[in-house]
């Protein structure tokens, strides 16, 4: 087997301002560094919650876990890797005789989402190995994640029980999806036996009755048109499906991945970055986020934050530009709305899964500040914080957690790595973000600062530090929106054409040296498939209407000529507001992530607005 490296290496040593750093700053506080939190989703491994009603509260700490390491990789804060390190220790400490750690009982195990809840105690591991500097809990974590993956060897495959029987639920792909923490396990610890697990995962074609790694790579499906359609569970499969590629080098995985998310940019991606407009389903989003059919849940916080980690692996993998544009998309747009910085609370237009969950939801809150991340996301008229995704009662009905509360800060984690990246030839700045980028090259300093008040400025200063005169490669991404762009470096211009979504300056570089870039950030509008709706962007950034601004809900007459925007003082927190002269109309609006922040109709949010 030939093993694959990166194309793209991330920055881990950076240091931002704007908005990418005040979010992780702000989940750092809120959430991962809630003591009372880690001990909750631990102490579901103390007993076997979910064999009552097969549920997934396993999840939570592997979730949670994976979310927080890939911060601090980020904030390098002692005090949360503390609080990850007692967390960690805690969790070793409920594994039985077996090895197991599982919130379902061995007499009921492999049920529901029994080996779901299993891979996040794997990734969850598996990330805190990542980051752990202590030898002594570095090696008690390995030995636990050998242990509680070797007892479900011991029981799952060729000749035992099939993977895909080990779920009723969407035709087992939520247990497949145990395919990435297999390779990773196997390029941990080099043990042959992972690999065999993760090869008899692929053979065995993910779902039960269906080949969606055969399907992917035929191209001939999109995912909607799969028999099950799961949106996050997929991703999460083919997930596994890149890290196999680069553990195997295995090209025929490679173009299956690529196949699978490149048909998802084709028919899933909405224009605010996520997918599924039927609750958590692939359903053709891409035509379907206009049709006045779908009027209930969408836009899953978890399936922003798979697809975005995805394209991650794609973005690292590929060094493919459209990668870091879709990145982009989802996290200025769904992910940043979905992040609940305002502390508003469910309403009396949230529903819950069990009538009785309203109750354990006041209860709680009565005592303690509101959850984090939103777990569903209006795109036509309509307000947020309709309900909690995955949401299950603990603590004697006086707790609660969800799935999207559990993931959402790994998305926001990965925000920053996706930045500026080392290169064979250099470096490539990916997304535009300020602050400080220092890397080390051949025991030497390379650093980067960046000045920039994008998305919602195209203007962008890179300066170099270099103590020493070096030539490399800078590639910078012209994102797939921008009509054209200016490019000069110390105040000389450049006439560079992009290829490929980039430009690539190759000379000799000194330190002092500063590119200027500016993107044109001018209005687009964006009509539907059935040209009965219609929507602006700037730049990245999806301008909606919020009811705290003016009217929403009402249609509108298309621009009939060349639309001017004109920022306007802020009237709440944003990233941008400003009026839309469509030479019909004046239109006020904001970016998307902004709009909708109180949870109620007094901020009900538009993105896709009605045609007259």
């Amino acid at each position: 087997m030939k093993k694959i490296t990166d194309a793209l290496t991330p920055c881990r040593s950076l240091k931002l301002t704007g908005i990418a750093d005040e979010m992780i700053k702000y989940a750092e506080h809120v959430q991962l560094k809630d003591r009372e939190l880690w001990k909750l989703v631990t102490e579901q491994f103390k007993s076997f919650p979910d064999d009552a009603d097969n549920g997934w509260r396993g999840e939570y700490w592997g979730k949670l876990m994976r979310g927080a390491c890939i911060v601090y990789e980020y904030t390098k804060d002692e005090e949360l890797y503390n609080i990850l390190s007692e967390s960690v220790r805690e969790l070793i400490l409920c594994a039985d005789g077996y090895g197991r750690i599982a919130t379902y009982s061995a007499e009921r195990e492999f049920h529901g989402w029994d080996m779901w809840s299993r891979k996040y105690v794997l990734l969850g591991l598996i990330h805190f190995i990542g980051i752990c500097a202590g030898e002594e809990l570095k090696s008690r974590a390995v030995s636990a994640a050998k242990a509680h993956l070797d007892y479900i060897i011991s029981r799952i495959g060729r000749d035992k029980i099939n993977i895909t029987d080990t779920s009723e639920i969407w035709g087992g792909i939520n247990s497949s999806s145990i395919l990435e923490p297999a390779v990773l396990m196997y390029n941990l610890t080099g043990e042959k036996r992972y690999i065999d697990f993760a090869d008899y995962i692929i053979e065995n074609g993910g779902a039960k009755g269906f080949d969606i790694f055969k399907a992917a790579y035929e191209n001939e499906l999109a995912p909607f048109e799969y028999p099950v359609t799961k949106a996050y569970e997929l991703m999460s499969c083919f997930e596994g499906v890149i890290e196999y590629y680069k553990a195997t080098g295995d090209e025929k995985k490679r173009d299956t991945a690529i196949r699978f998310a490149d048909k998802l940019i084709e028919t899933e991606i909405t224009i605010i970055g996520s997918a599924g407009c039927s609750h958590e389903l692939f359903d053709n989003a891409r035509v379907m986020q206009t049709s006045d059919d779908r009027n209930g849940l969408m836009q899953e916080t978890c399936v922003t934050v798979t697809w975005m980690k995805l394209c991650f692996k794609l973005l690292k993998l590929t060094g493919d530009t459209k990668y870091a544009d879709e990145i982009e998309r989802s996290a200025f747009n769904a992910l940043y709305g979905a992040v609940n910085t305002e502390e508003s609370l469910c309403g009396s237009e949230a529903t819950f899964d069990e009538p009785y969950y309203r109750d354990v939801y006041d209860t709680y809150h009565k005592t303690h500040r509101p959850q984090l991340f939103d777990s569903y996301s209006p795109i036509r008229a309509g307000i947020r914080g309709r309900a909690v995704g995955g949401f299950k009662a603990m603590q004697n009905n006086t707790s609660y957690c969800g799935c999207c509360i559990a993931i959402g800060a790994a998305g926001i984690g990965l925000v920053p790595q996706s930045g500026v990246m080392q290169t064979n030839g250099g470096w490539a700045f990916m997304l535009y973000l300020p602050g400080e980028a220092c890397f080390c090259k051949n025991g030497k300093d390379v650093v980067f600062k960046t000045g920039t008040e994008y998305p919602s400025e195209g203007k962008i200063t890179i300066k170099t530090e270099l103590k020493e005169s070096e030539r490399f490669k800078i590639q910078l991404r012209i994102p797939y929106w921008a009509k054209g762009f200016s490019l000069a470096v110390n105040k000389e211009e450049l006439y560079i054409p992009a290829e490929n979504g980039a430009v690539t300056i190759d000379r000799i570089w000194n330190g002092g040296d500063v590119i200027e870039l500016e993107l044109d950030m001018s209005i687009r509008a964006l009509r539907s498939e059935n040209d009965n709706y219609i929507s602006f962007m700037r730049g990245p950034l999806v301008l909606a209407r919020d009811a705290r601004l003016g009217k929403t809900g009402t249609a509108i007459s298309g621009p009939k000529e060349e639309m001017i925007f004109a920022k306007t003082d802020k009237l709440f927190k944003s990233m941008v507001q400003g009026i839309i002269d469509t030479g019909e109309e004046k239109i006020k609006v904001t970016d998307y992530a902004s709009s909708g922040k109180t949870w109620r109709r007094d901020s009900e949010t538009e993105a896709w607005i009605k045609l007259l």
